[in-house]
Protein backbone atom coordinates (compact mmCIF):
# COMPACT_ATOMS: atom_id res chain seq x y z
CA UNK A 1 0.00 0.00 0.00
CA UNK A 2 1.49 3.33 -1.00
CA UNK A 3 2.01 5.97 1.65
CA UNK A 4 0.38 9.35 1.28
CA UNK A 5 2.87 12.19 1.11
CA UNK A 6 3.00 14.33 4.24
CA UNK A 7 1.67 17.83 3.80
CA UNK A 8 3.61 20.84 5.03
CA UNK A 9 1.71 23.55 6.95
CA UNK A 10 1.38 25.76 3.87
CA UNK A 11 0.22 22.81 1.75
CA UNK A 12 -2.46 21.72 4.19
CA UNK A 13 -6.00 22.80 3.31
CA UNK A 14 -7.11 25.46 5.74
CA UNK A 15 -10.32 27.37 6.10
CA UNK A 16 -9.84 31.04 6.90
CA UNK A 17 -11.99 32.79 9.48
CA UNK A 18 -14.88 34.85 8.13
CA UNK A 19 -13.65 37.65 10.42
CA UNK A 20 -10.79 38.45 8.04
CA UNK A 21 -13.01 40.07 5.41
CA UNK A 22 -14.48 42.82 7.65
CA UNK A 23 -11.06 43.26 9.22
CA UNK A 24 -9.55 43.95 5.78
CA UNK A 25 -12.24 46.56 5.14
CA UNK A 26 -11.56 48.24 8.49
CA UNK A 27 -7.82 48.16 7.83
CA UNK A 28 -8.21 49.84 4.44
CA UNK A 29 -10.34 52.58 6.02
CA UNK A 30 -7.84 53.08 8.85
CA UNK A 31 -4.91 53.33 6.45
CA UNK A 32 -6.83 56.04 4.65
CA UNK A 33 -6.77 58.32 7.70
CA UNK A 34 -3.01 58.09 8.26
CA UNK A 35 -1.27 61.35 7.49
CA UNK A 36 2.33 62.04 6.49
CA UNK A 37 4.84 60.65 9.05
CA UNK A 38 2.20 58.58 10.83
CA UNK A 39 2.65 54.84 11.29
CA UNK A 40 0.60 51.77 12.11
CA UNK A 41 1.99 48.46 13.39
CA UNK A 42 -0.26 45.39 13.55
CA UNK A 43 1.39 42.59 15.49
CA UNK A 44 0.55 39.15 16.78
CA UNK A 45 0.01 39.26 20.53
CA UNK A 46 3.00 38.08 22.58
CA UNK A 47 5.03 37.82 19.40
CA UNK A 48 7.29 39.92 17.20
CA UNK A 49 5.49 38.93 13.99
CA UNK A 50 3.96 42.03 12.46
CA UNK A 51 2.92 44.02 9.43
CA UNK A 52 3.60 47.75 9.57
CA UNK A 53 2.68 50.76 7.49
CA UNK A 54 4.32 54.19 7.21
CA UNK A 55 2.44 57.02 5.49
CA UNK A 56 4.88 59.11 3.45
CA UNK A 57 2.67 61.83 2.01
CA UNK A 58 3.47 62.52 -1.65
CA UNK A 59 5.83 59.53 -1.64
CA UNK A 60 3.07 57.03 -0.96
CA UNK A 61 3.15 54.34 1.71
CA UNK A 62 5.87 51.94 2.87
CA UNK A 63 4.62 48.54 4.05
CA UNK A 64 6.81 45.96 5.79
CA UNK A 65 6.50 42.56 7.41
CA UNK A 66 8.94 41.05 9.82
CA UNK A 67 12.01 39.07 8.78
CA UNK A 68 13.91 36.40 10.68
CA UNK A 69 16.41 38.92 12.05
CA UNK A 70 13.71 40.13 14.46
CA UNK A 71 12.17 36.74 15.29
CA UNK A 72 12.96 34.27 18.04
CA UNK A 73 14.18 30.89 16.85
CA UNK A 74 10.80 29.25 17.52
CA UNK A 75 9.01 31.82 15.32
CA UNK A 76 11.38 32.11 12.38
CA UNK A 77 9.99 31.86 8.88
CA UNK A 78 10.78 28.65 7.03
CA UNK A 79 11.74 28.38 3.37
CA UNK A 80 8.14 27.88 2.22
CA UNK A 81 6.93 30.98 4.08
CA UNK A 82 9.76 33.05 2.61
CA UNK A 83 8.88 31.78 -0.88
CA UNK A 84 5.21 32.60 -0.24
CA UNK A 85 6.11 36.16 0.75
CA UNK A 86 8.02 36.62 -2.51
CA UNK A 87 5.12 35.16 -4.49
CA UNK A 88 2.74 37.58 -2.75
CA UNK A 89 4.84 40.51 -3.98
CA UNK A 90 7.03 41.33 -0.99
CA UNK A 91 10.59 42.38 -1.78
CA UNK A 92 13.27 40.45 0.10
CA UNK A 93 15.29 42.24 2.82
CA UNK A 94 18.21 44.16 1.32
CA UNK A 95 20.53 43.71 4.30
CA UNK A 96 20.83 43.00 8.00
CA UNK A 97 19.34 45.44 10.55
CA UNK A 98 22.69 47.14 11.13
CA UNK A 99 23.27 47.50 7.38
CA UNK A 100 19.93 48.49 5.85
CA UNK A 101 19.39 51.62 7.90
CA UNK A 102 17.56 54.66 6.48
CA UNK A 103 20.93 56.42 6.20
CA UNK A 104 22.78 53.57 4.47
CA UNK A 105 19.95 52.03 2.44
CA UNK A 106 17.11 54.55 2.03
CA UNK A 107 15.26 52.51 -0.61
CA UNK A 108 15.75 49.12 1.07
CA UNK A 109 14.87 47.49 4.38
CA UNK A 110 16.01 44.73 6.74
CA UNK A 111 12.37 43.53 6.56
CA UNK A 112 10.31 42.23 3.67
CA UNK A 113 8.86 45.40 2.15
CA UNK A 114 6.67 47.01 -0.50
CA UNK A 115 6.47 50.64 -1.60
CA UNK A 116 3.07 51.82 -2.83
CA UNK A 117 2.97 55.08 -4.83
CA UNK A 118 0.34 57.80 -4.75
CA UNK A 119 -2.58 57.32 -5.04
CA UNK A 120 -2.11 54.53 -2.51
CA UNK A 121 -4.33 51.54 -3.40
CA UNK A 122 -5.64 51.13 0.13
CA UNK A 123 -7.69 48.00 -0.58
CA UNK A 124 -4.69 46.28 -2.22
CA UNK A 125 -2.44 47.22 0.70
CA UNK A 126 -4.98 45.89 3.20
CA UNK A 127 -5.53 42.68 1.23
CA UNK A 128 -1.77 42.06 1.07
CA UNK A 129 -1.47 42.56 4.82
CA UNK A 130 -4.40 40.25 5.58
CA UNK A 131 -3.23 37.48 3.25
CA UNK A 132 0.24 37.75 4.82
CA UNK A 133 -1.11 37.49 8.35
CA UNK A 134 -3.73 34.83 7.73
CA UNK A 135 -2.17 32.64 5.06
CA UNK A 136 1.61 33.01 5.45
CA UNK A 137 2.11 33.88 9.12
CA UNK A 138 -0.78 31.51 9.93
CA UNK A 139 -2.65 33.81 12.32
CA UNK A 140 -6.01 32.05 12.92
CA UNK A 141 -8.20 35.11 13.63
CA UNK A 142 -7.89 38.92 13.88
CA UNK A 143 -8.53 38.55 17.59
CA UNK A 144 -4.95 37.33 17.91
CA UNK A 145 -3.73 40.76 16.80
CA UNK A 146 -3.09 44.11 18.47
CA UNK A 147 -1.99 47.47 17.10
CA UNK A 148 0.10 50.55 17.74
CA UNK A 149 -0.32 53.80 15.82
CA UNK A 150 1.74 56.93 16.36
CA UNK A 151 3.21 60.01 14.69
CA UNK A 152 6.83 61.07 14.27
CA UNK A 153 6.85 62.52 17.81
CA UNK A 154 5.57 59.29 19.33
CA UNK A 155 2.08 60.67 19.99
CA UNK A 156 -0.53 57.91 20.11
CA UNK A 157 -3.13 57.69 17.33
CA UNK A 158 -6.38 55.83 18.04
CA UNK A 159 -7.84 53.70 15.23
CA UNK A 160 -11.04 52.13 16.62
CA UNK A 161 -12.11 51.08 13.13
CA UNK A 162 -9.56 48.26 13.27
CA UNK A 163 -11.54 46.48 15.95
CA UNK A 164 -8.28 45.51 17.68
CA UNK A 165 -6.94 46.03 21.16
CA UNK A 166 -4.28 48.75 21.28
CA UNK A 167 -0.90 47.42 22.40
CA UNK A 168 0.38 49.13 25.52
CA UNK A 169 4.08 48.61 25.91
CA UNK A 170 5.56 48.60 29.39
CA UNK A 171 7.80 51.62 29.79
CA UNK A 172 11.49 50.83 29.88
CA UNK A 173 12.78 50.92 33.45
CA UNK A 174 14.66 54.09 34.20
CA UNK A 175 18.37 53.72 34.61
CA UNK A 176 19.59 53.79 38.20
CA UNK A 177 21.85 56.57 39.45
CA UNK A 178 24.94 54.29 39.43
CA UNK A 179 24.18 53.36 35.81
CA UNK A 180 23.74 57.00 34.84
CA UNK A 181 26.95 58.00 36.59
CA UNK A 182 28.93 55.17 34.99
CA UNK A 183 27.59 56.05 31.52
CA UNK A 184 28.45 59.73 31.98
CA UNK A 185 32.00 58.94 33.12
CA UNK A 186 32.54 56.47 30.28
CA UNK A 187 31.50 59.18 27.84
CA UNK A 188 33.68 61.95 29.27
CA UNK A 189 36.68 59.66 29.72
CA UNK A 190 36.25 57.87 26.40
CA UNK A 191 36.74 54.50 28.14
CA UNK A 192 33.87 52.12 27.28
CA UNK A 193 34.67 49.55 30.00
CA UNK A 194 35.16 52.03 32.84
CA UNK A 195 33.42 50.60 35.91
CA UNK A 196 33.05 50.66 39.68
CA UNK A 197 35.70 48.86 41.73
CA UNK A 198 34.93 46.67 44.75
CA UNK A 199 34.91 49.76 47.02
CA UNK A 200 32.26 51.47 44.90
CA UNK A 201 34.63 53.95 43.29
CA UNK A 202 35.38 54.74 39.66
CA UNK A 203 39.00 55.81 39.22
CA UNK A 204 40.12 58.16 36.46
CA UNK A 205 43.74 59.17 35.78
CA UNK A 206 44.54 62.80 35.06
CA UNK A 207 48.23 63.59 34.67
CA UNK A 208 49.97 62.79 37.96
CA UNK A 209 46.64 62.50 39.76
CA UNK A 210 43.93 59.91 40.18
CA UNK A 211 40.36 61.04 40.79
CA UNK A 212 37.98 58.68 42.59
CA UNK A 213 34.30 59.17 41.84
CA UNK A 214 31.66 57.79 44.19
CA UNK A 215 27.88 58.09 44.54
CA UNK A 216 26.91 58.99 48.11
CA UNK A 217 24.32 60.19 50.58
CA UNK A 218 20.70 61.21 50.88
CA UNK A 219 19.93 63.39 49.02
CA UNK A 220 22.31 61.68 46.60
CA UNK A 221 25.45 63.41 45.47
CA UNK A 222 28.62 62.46 43.63
CA UNK A 223 31.87 62.92 45.54
CA UNK A 224 35.10 63.57 43.68
CA UNK A 225 38.25 62.81 45.67
CA UNK A 226 41.86 63.09 44.61
CA UNK A 227 44.76 62.27 46.97
CA UNK A 228 47.26 64.99 46.10
CA UNK A 229 50.06 64.10 48.53
CA UNK A 230 50.86 61.36 51.03
CA UNK A 231 53.26 61.31 54.00
CA UNK A 232 52.81 65.01 54.76
CA UNK A 233 53.54 66.33 58.25
CA UNK A 234 50.50 68.23 59.48
CA UNK A 235 51.36 71.69 60.81
CA UNK A 236 49.73 75.03 61.49
CA UNK A 237 51.50 76.37 58.42
CA UNK A 238 50.02 73.61 56.26
CA UNK A 239 46.50 74.17 57.59
CA UNK A 240 46.77 77.92 57.11
CA UNK A 241 47.96 77.41 53.53
CA UNK A 242 45.06 75.01 52.78
CA UNK A 243 42.57 77.52 54.20
CA UNK A 244 44.06 80.24 52.03
CA UNK A 245 43.71 78.07 48.91
CA UNK A 246 40.17 76.97 49.85
CA UNK A 247 38.98 80.56 49.88
CA UNK A 248 39.66 80.69 46.13
CA UNK A 249 38.36 77.27 45.08
CA UNK A 250 34.59 77.61 45.27
CA UNK A 251 32.88 74.20 45.48
CA UNK A 252 36.16 72.26 45.78
CA UNK A 253 38.23 72.22 48.99
CA UNK A 254 41.48 70.75 50.26
CA UNK A 255 41.77 68.89 53.55
CA UNK A 256 44.60 67.35 55.57
CA UNK A 257 43.67 63.84 56.67
CA UNK A 258 45.84 61.00 58.03
CA UNK A 259 49.10 62.51 56.80
CA UNK A 260 47.65 63.12 53.34
CA UNK A 261 46.23 66.09 51.46
CA UNK A 262 42.98 65.41 49.63
CA UNK A 263 41.03 67.48 47.12
CA UNK A 264 37.28 66.95 47.51
CA UNK A 265 34.20 68.23 45.67
CA UNK A 266 30.52 67.22 45.95
CA UNK A 267 28.21 67.42 42.96
CA UNK A 268 24.38 67.14 43.36
CA UNK A 269 22.99 64.00 41.70
CA UNK A 270 19.24 64.51 41.97
CA UNK A 271 18.23 65.13 39.28
CA UNK A 272 21.22 63.63 37.53
CA UNK A 273 22.36 65.62 34.49
CA UNK A 274 25.17 63.97 32.51
CA UNK A 275 26.48 67.25 31.06
CA UNK A 276 26.67 68.84 34.51
CA UNK A 277 28.56 65.83 35.87
CA UNK A 278 31.01 65.90 32.96
CA UNK A 279 31.67 69.61 33.40
CA UNK A 280 32.11 69.26 37.16
CA UNK A 281 34.71 66.54 36.59
CA UNK A 282 36.59 68.67 34.04
CA UNK A 283 36.58 71.65 36.42
CA UNK A 284 37.84 69.47 39.27
CA UNK A 285 40.68 68.13 37.13
CA UNK A 286 41.70 71.61 35.99
CA UNK A 287 41.70 72.95 39.56
CA UNK A 288 43.79 70.10 40.94
CA UNK A 289 46.19 69.93 37.98
CA UNK A 290 49.64 70.99 39.24
CA UNK A 291 48.44 71.61 42.79
CA UNK A 292 50.18 68.45 44.02
CA UNK A 293 53.53 69.72 42.72
CA UNK A 294 52.91 73.16 44.26
CA UNK A 295 52.13 71.76 47.72
CA UNK A 296 54.95 69.24 47.58
CA UNK A 297 57.36 72.07 46.90
CA UNK A 298 56.13 73.88 50.02
CA UNK A 299 55.50 71.03 52.47
CA UNK A 300 57.19 67.92 51.11
CA UNK A 301 55.36 64.60 50.99
CA UNK A 302 54.96 62.03 48.27
CA UNK A 303 53.06 62.32 44.99
CA UNK A 304 50.42 59.69 44.27
CA UNK A 305 51.87 59.16 40.79
CA UNK A 306 55.33 60.69 40.30
CA UNK A 307 55.12 60.18 36.55
CA UNK A 308 52.35 62.05 34.78
CA UNK A 309 50.18 60.26 32.25
CA UNK A 310 48.09 61.72 29.44
CA UNK A 311 44.63 62.80 30.57
CA UNK A 312 41.97 60.14 30.13
CA UNK A 313 39.31 62.83 29.75
CA UNK A 314 38.07 63.83 26.31
CA UNK A 315 38.56 67.50 25.47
Amino acid sequence: MSKKSAKTPLDAPRRLSVAWLPFAEGLAASLGVLEDDQSLVISVKRSNRYVQFAAQGAHGMRTETTCNSYLAKSERLDARQIAALAEAGWHAPTGKPGESTPENDPDGSPNFFRQFPVPVPLKSVADLAVSTLAEILRVPHPGFLEYEAFDADGQVILLPGLGLKRAVRSPQPEASLPELLRAALREVAGIPDLDFDEDGDIGIRYGSLIIFVRLMGDPPHVRLVSPLLADVDESQGLLARLNEINCRLGHMHLIAHNDAILAIADVPAAPFVSDHMAQALRDFCQLTDGMDDLLQGEFGGRLSFPEAMPSSLKH
